[in-house]
């Protein structure tokens, strides 16, 4: 059982580091869209 911790650990690291890198890649893509958008268009301003 001791052996299998190195798997875990890549696995959660694996898991929540693709969420992340999810995560800041669409909110880098919502800003960049955001701003293509006409200033009398914007409903969050």
């Amino acid at each position: 059982m001791s052996g299998n911790w190195g798997y875990i650990a890549a696995a959660w690291i694996i898991v929540f580091g693709g969420l992340a890198g999810y995560a800041i890649r669409t909110i880098v893509r919502g800003r960049s869209l955001s701003k293509q958008v006409p200033a009398e268009k914007r409903r969050w301003s």
